[in-house]
């Protein structure tokens, strides 16, 4: 297999919703199996060369099995998928979007078609201020400077305004006014619930597991309290969205979505008790909301054991790893009937996002990306 490569970009927009094209952008390029490696922020710049509105823009370090040649075709590629076909007389023009190849490695590069590094990265702070923060000592190989001592050293006097990281967050409730988060027990429901709750100001539904009075008793003994244990949760789950969506919310982000009692249920009680329950769960299922989207969190199990265990929950200690992927068996089997909404599945093996914004955004970005691609 071919190595991946670090590769330098920037990307830019001064038409239309800048944010938007930003950010579709770079999920046009993850699409291309081209692995975002970081982000800087987004800067507001003065146009450089010829009077228009201000622009957007960014510079990414991305990973990629592509030639420079490839990568610089699948850039112009993504630049005609939003809008923007290049010709010989561009010049400096307002655009919807402007992806620029920087640098590749420490390729040095003359073609009619490409050069490397990109000209004039020195003298264009839009250029020198986002790439700081994500190639601080890459070394410019003509140059033979690093970024952070072209940055000192500009002559260009514009002023490069940052937002904060989080403002990548896309519209993702434009599309979907109701999003459930699910997925195996301590994979991290609640916590992107919540992160996603705060960041778009939406209202947050979250289960209500700690009222169960007998989930400790099931942990330690499942086959004598299962029924009781599974019978409580859909109450309780039925009660508090109830009263939940009473209050009429207008963007809703939920940590579980009524159907993982099915899951549960399927697992923990005997085929008898199962059809009982199945049967009183589909009379009541009517009444409830549906999620506009389901987003399926997923990781190793022994990932998620590791979580269990951090989280230091004393009834949860007791959990084995094969009762967890006999439940992701359980959710992977409903997933694979039609249900009434998109599904979009994450993988969280690699990802901090409780922590690391850069992976929270990731996240953001997958769920974004159903609404067009």
């Amino acid at each position: 297999m071919t190595k991946k490569k670090d590769i330098f970009i920037s990307l830019g927009s001064n038409q239309g919703n800048r944010l938007t094209f930003l950010i579709k952008a770079i999920c046009f390029l993850e699409s291309y199996d081209i692995k975002i490696q970081s982000l800087s922020r987004i800067y507001e710049t003065p146009p450089w060369g010829f009077e228009s509105a201000h622009f957007y823009n960014a510079c990414a370090q991305l990973q990629t099995e592509l030639t420079p040649q490839e990568l610089m075709e699948t850039l112009l590629s993504v630049e005609e998928h939003l809008g923007r076909s290049r010709t010989q007389k561009d010049g400096y023009a307002a655009r919807t979007i402007d992806l620029d190849l920087l640098s590749y490695e420490d390729l040095v590069l003359s073609s009619e078609f490409l050069t490397l590094p990109h000209p004039r990265i020195e003298i264009r702070n839009f250029v020198l201020f986002p790439l700081e923060e994500i190639a601080k000592k890459w070394m410019h190989p003509v140059l033979n400077s690093t970024i952070s001592k072209l940055k000192q050293q500009s002559l260009d006097t514009a002023i490069c305004k940052p937002f904060p990281f989080s403002f990548w967050s896309p519209p993702i409730f434009e599309s979907y006014s109701y999003i459930a988060i699910e997925g195996n027990i301590g994979i991290g429901k609640s916590t992107l619930t919540q992160k996603i709750g705060k960041q778009y100001k939406a209202e947050v539904l979250l289960e209500t597991y700690t009222k169960n009075p007998y989930l400790e008793l099931f942990y330690r003994e499942p086959k004598k309290y299962a029924f009781e244990v599974e019978t409580f949760f859909l109450k309780d789950r039925l009660a508090q969205t109830t009263q939940f969506w009473e209050k009429k919310p207008n963007t809703v982000v939920s940590d579980y979505f009524l159907n993982k009692s099915l899951v549960f249920a399927a697992q923990n009680l005997t085929s008898k008790d199962f059809t009982a329950y199945k049967k009183e769960f589909s009379k009541v299922m009517s009444d409830f909301k549906t999620p506009s989207l389901l987003v399926y969190l997923q990781a190793d199990v022994s990932h998620v054991l590791k979580q269990i265990r951090k989280r230091g929950r004393t009834f949860e200690q007791e959990i084995k790893e094969d009762y967890l992927k006999k439940i992701e068996q359980g959710y992977k089997k409903l997933m694979q009937n039609d249900l009434p909404f998109p599904l979009v599945e994450i993988s969280l093996d690699n990802s901090n996002f409780e922590a690391d914004e850069a992976d929270f955004q990731s996240i953001l970005r997958e769920i974004y990306k159903t609404t067009f691609l």
